[in-house]
């Protein structure tokens, strides 16, 4: 029996509506800026964000918190009365403070909770995919895990959820949770692997090429993840970069993966380990499977001349 059913029916609710933030603000209105590492945010980050620390420490207040956005500097009267806008036409009660919610983070615990309140920024800003993913971890241990995809092929807004040794799910549009799986094929040449739209690297499609492999589905985000886990693709490689590999980013989406019954390492055949914020690999990349071949493609990648040339160069990009 679930010992953590509280926790999962938060985050899969949070994500929903977090997912009616991030709509709202692109429908109607949202400004995006620039951090200091050059990576974009926008004002629909902020909103998520906010409503989801809200909500987890007024429920869970002695957990930590992991999340993405730690900076109120972009938060001016301007972008308060905005996000009030929102939430107030979205019939969302708030008055703690934003700045201060935004950065709060509890205190130290074995528990853990993580927040990506918009994976796929660029994705986001153009109009294609994007994910707003939830975590959370019990001794560094990925626990469960929710990843809400609006307009996911078409179905409106899909809310996948896992818990470890239960299984994963998904509930397409507004339709109840059913089970889902990873697809059974094995052969590689009829694998579908997918790909980073705005950060990937030249030898993953070349890599992939040289296997076989002629159906490529380009998409942002960690709904990259949650097509292999439902079976729609059987393939997904990531190039990553080392110093900027976060647990926000890689967390839901590897327990989904898993408990769909794939598979997911660096590209050396290690596991991932989180460490607080920290994605740990031993890689500059990860693999992710239905895991039928998956140590025939790994010992592909140890040995491919195409992957060997890459790690010449280690200016790998993250998300």
């Amino acid at each position: 029996m679930s010992s953590f059913n509280k926790e999962l029916s938060l985050a899969i609710k949070l994500v929903k509506k977090a997912s009616k933030i991030t709509e709202w603000f692109r429908k109607e209105k949202f400004l995006s800026f620039k951090k200091e590492d050059e990576s974009p945010v926008t004002l629909a980050d902020f909103a998520s964000q906010i409503f989801i620390i809200n909500k987890i420490k007024e429920l869970f207040p002695e957990d930590h918190i992991i999340a993405e956005e730690d900076s109120g500097a972009f938060i001016n009267q301007n972008v308060e009365d905005i996000i009030k806008k929102c939430y107030n036409s979205l019939n969302l009660v708030f008055e703690d403070d934003f700045k201060d919610t935004l950065n709060y983070r509890g205190s130290i615990s074995k528990r853990q909770w993580t927040i990506d309140p918009i994976d796929g920024t660029k994705g986001f800003q153009k109009h294609l995919a994007y994910a707003i993913g939830i975590g959370f971890m019990v001794q560094a241990e990925p626990t469960i895990c929710a990843i809400g995809v609006p307009n996911y092929k078409n179905t409106k807004l899909t809310i996948f959820s896992a818990e470890k040794n239960h299984g994963a799910k998904v509930s397409y549009g507004d339709q109840n949770f059913t089970k889902i799986n990873v697809s059974n094929k094995k052969e590689i040449k009829k694998f579908r692997i997918c790909y980073s739209l705005h950060y990937n690297k030249p030898w993953v499609l070349n890599f992939a090429r040289s296997l076989g492999v002629t159906n490529f589905i380009p998409l942002d985000s960690m709904a990259k993840l949650c097509m292999v886990a439902d079976g729609s693709s059987e393939l997904y490689i990531k190039p990553m970069n080392m110093q900027r590999s976060f647990t926000w980013d890689f967390l839901p989406g590897e327990l989904l993966v898993k408990e769909a019954g794939g598979m997911i390492t660096d590209i050396r055949g290690n596991p991932i380990q989180y460490v607080n914020d920290k994605c740990k690999i031993t890689a500059p990349g990860l693999i992710a499977s239905n895991g039928i071949r998956h140590e025939e493609l790994l010992s592909a990648l140890k040995s491919n001349e195409i992957l060997k040339n890459s790690l010449n160069n280690l200016n790998y990009t993250s998300k």
